[in-house]
């Protein structure tokens, strides 16, 4: 499992340094583990020149428009470096949160081979499968969306705009693949948790020549201990994490609500009766469905991962308790306590809200009433200037 994960890791931890999600300085040993080259100034200066390109880039893109700034402009801005500075100033936790795998991993490899668990990580060609075709379709969007759009000319200032800063967002590409990726790590580690208990004799009885007391009480105790590290991997995670999960929903929750108010507010520029209108509703509508696919994918890897999480409670009750050994009835009291106190640990926004289906209602509340406050208020001022910079943005 450590191999494939660390293999399959490369790649993810690339495109994270690509768009400075996570340090440069550290380099993955042969084991995996994401250790910090402190004998060489080369990787600082890599780090320091990444974000002078950055800076730089969000300076031209921000010049495109003077001597005004508009808000989907500002929005836009905001939405990338707050992944950047959010993933940089948690940089610790997610690099503890790596290593935390890996070291897992190490622990509950002979296990796993003694007891022949199948081994239920995606493979690497998986994973590169799905990032090839998430950027094909990133590509193959940004292509289309320049052959409807009339240009004046290609210059470096539209490339930034279109690469950088303009939906669809590639950043949001980088943090959906590696959130996913870490999540779907997390749910096989903690159904290969379970696997492991389920190797335990009927009744947790010794059986001869195949079970003893002893065998039984050591592999109750260390499947809890590796079920108490992966929930403390949970908390890792979100403390690393959570942050650009606020940010990521905020502003993917912003720019829903935004792409249907364009639809219904601006529906006039789509009207026409001409291929390039009927596109660009189209695309509009590609860039709501793209947001809610993303959504959608983060809360479904992590109420997953909660209900294998969970899955541990349905075996534990069924013993019966008083009819056990003293030492098997204790692992299992322990066990149920355990899994009380990490029942409170769930993934979560950087504590603002908790990551699970429950969500997904909710977003769907605030999009409607949203959209709804929006459109009654379209004589209000600050409705009207946004209304002027919206139109003005987009023929710009």
């Amino acid at each position: 499992m450590t191999c494939v994960f660390h293999i399959t890791l490369r790649p993810i931890l690339f495109l994270m340094k690509c768009m400075g999600i996570i340090d440069i300085s550290y380099t993955m040993e042969s084991t995996g583990v994401l250790v910090e080259n402190i004998n060489s100034t080369f990787p600082a200066f890599l780090e320091i020149s990444r974000m002078i390109v950055l800076l730089i880039c969000t300076y031209i893109y921000l010049s495109q428009y003077d001597p005004e700034f508009y808000v989907l402009q500002i929005i836009n801005i905001l939405k990338f470096w707050n992944v950047i500075i959010a993933a940089r100033l948690y940089n610790f936790w997610i690099i503890k949160f790596i290593n935390g795998i890996i070291e897992f991993d190490q622990k509950i490899a002979p296990l796993s081979s003694h007891l022949l668990i199948p081994q239920r990580s995606w493979k690497k060609i998986k994973w590169d499968m799905i990032i090839i075709s998430l950027f094909a379709y990133f590509i193959g969007f940004k292509i289309v969306q320049l052959y409807f759009i009339p240009l004046k000319a290609i210059s470096i200032e539209f490339l930034v705009h279109h690469i950088l800063f303009n939906i669809p967002f590639l950043m949001d590409y980088v943090v959906v693949i590696s959130l996913c990726f870490f999540l779907q790590n997390i749910y096989v580690r903690f159904q290969t948790v379970n696997d492991l208990w389920k190797c335990l004799p009927a009744d947790l009885v010794p059986v001869s020549n195949q079970w003893t007391h002893i065998e039984i009480v050591l592999l109750m105790e260390n499947t809890r201990l590796l079920h108490a590290e992966l929930c403390d991997l949970l908390k890792m995670f979100s403390l690393g994490y959570g942050p650009m999960l606020l940010g990521f929903f905020i502003f993917s929750f912003i720019n829903m609500l935004i792409s249907v108010y364009i639809v219904l507010n601006f529906g006039a520029l789509f009207n026409k009766n001409s291929i390039t209108s009927v596109f660009k509703k189209i695309l509009v509508m590609l860039i709501y469905v793209q947001c809610v696919t993303f959504s959608m994918s983060i809360i479904t890897f992590v109420s997953f991962i909660n209900e294998k999480r969970l899955e541990m409670v349905s075996y534990l009750r069924l013993y019966r308790i008083s009819n056990l050994h003293l030492d098997i009835k204790r692992q299992i009291k322990m066990f149920m306590n355990q899994i009380s106190v990490c029942d409170s640990d769930q993934i979560s926004a950087f504590g603002f809200f908790n990551i699970n289906l429950n969500l997904v209602t909710s977003v769907l509340v605030l999009l409607i009433s949203g959209t709804t406050t929006l459109i009654q208020m379209k004589d209000h001022p600050i409705i009207l200037k946004l209304n002027n910079d919206t139109y003005s943005f987009f023929k710009n």
